[in-house]
């Protein structure tokens, strides 16, 4: 089930959410296992405490409280809380909040899981021959990473930037499970939390939702700018760039279709006037060099699959790798694909490789 042979004698720390993943997890180690719980979150950091926004965060108090009644329930006694929110504000929340002021599309998760889940917390709780265990969606095998047997619930994007160094102490112990199946165990197992619902998204947005935009505001200074058209013909005004991202609406108003983003120039913002429309056909990408090699570089150029999104069908394409440079070229195209972004390279279900993207080329630039 885990992915790896765990020997009886190798205590298991399982990071622990208050969700019914990392709790059915925890249920089904059947090993000396301990539990530990991150708060990665402070509300008392940010810059603004009204109502804006809301101020409610990830609402750690009722996840620390979730984790607390299972352990209570499974006997699991050693369980601690390690409150990793000033690691998180630096690693995590700060470069992102640099990727949004530079008009591109930060994935703070991705960043969470290589400097905090799978940085901090790891380098924090595990001793000698100790284990992570975690509720992600994701198999490792051989020491490489394996996408989730759940396709809907797969997990490998997320975890695609961790180091491959850490493969080897870390278990899923629901990789090779259907999301269906473990809400089952966590009925038969009787735990606290099997009817809670799933928790989606980023930690510091928590029940913001379309409020987000503003709390933003707090930490980037918005520099107006002009929506243009494809012939660069001014059609309305926007508050920032931070607040758009490629492929989605851009809300004009008086305008006799939906206008969607294609593309940012400098301050400004060019619309196109249909979802499909050319320009948002992604053929080509152009990585930073911080590519993240979990596994052997396989050649200098060779065939995969790249995901630039979670529950994304990856798309066909060619690799080309220069200097830790990837050079991605799609069979066909990959709709609205944006800088910041992070991709992420399988070859068969085996995520081989991740890099940020730099820039992208539609199939008609």
């Amino acid at each position: 089930m885990f992915g790896r042979a765990l020997s009886a004698n190798r205590r298991v720390v399982v990071g622990m959410s208050g969700g019914v993943d990392s709790a059915v997890a925890a249920g089904i180690l059947g090993l000396d296992v301990r539990a530990v719980f991150m708060r990665n979150w402070d509300t008392k950091d940010e810059l603004s405490l009204s109502t804006v926004g809301g101020v409610k965060g990830c609402e750690w108090e009722r996840d620390w409280e979730d984790v607390k009644r299972v352990c209570h329930h499974l006997n699991i006694k050693d369980l601690k809380l390690v409150d990793l929110s000033k690691q998180y504000w630096y690693d995590v929340f700060e470069p992102s909040l640099d990727v949004w002021r530079d008009g591109r599309t930060p994935n703070p998760d991705i960043g969470c899981n290589k400097h905090i889940k799978f940085g901090a917390l790891l380098d924090l709780v595990l001793k000698n021959d100790d284990m992570l265990a975690t509720g992600h969606y994701a198999r490792i095998l051989n020491n490489h990473l394996y996408r989730g047997r759940d396709r809907l619930k797969d997990q490998s994007y997320y975890l695609s930037a961790i180091q491959r160094s850490v493969l080897d102490r870390v278990v899923f112990p629901l990789g090779t499970l259907e999301k269906s199946h473990v809400r089952s165990l966590a009925r038969e197992l009787r735990l606290p939390n099997a009817e809670r619902e799933e928790s989606m998204g980023i930690c510091f947005v928590g029940e913001r939702g379309n409020r987000f935009g503003a709390w933003l505001d707090d930490y980037v200074d918005n520099v107006p700018g002009y929506f243009l058209t494809e012939d660069n013909k001014p059609i309305g005004k926007h508050r920032g760039v931070h607040h758009y991202t490629i492929g989605q609406k851009a809300g004009i108003g008086g305008m006799p279709s939906k206008m969607f983003v294609a593309a940012k120039r400098d301050t400004d913002i060019i619309v196109v006037n249909n979802s499909q429309h050319d320009l948002l056909k992604c053929k080509k990408i152009f990585t930073l060099g911080d590519t993240n090699w979990l596994a052997d570089i396989p050649a200098k150029s060779f065939e995969a699959h790249a995901q630039v999104r979670h529950r994304q069908q990856e798309t066909r394409c060619t690799v080309e790798v220069v200097d830790n440079k990837l050079e991605i070229t799609y069979q066909e195209y990959e709709m609205a694909v944006a800088p910041g972004q992070v991709v992420a390279i399988y070859i068969g279900d085996i995520c081989v490789a991740s890099a940020t993207i730099d820039k992208t080329q539609s199939i008609i630039d």
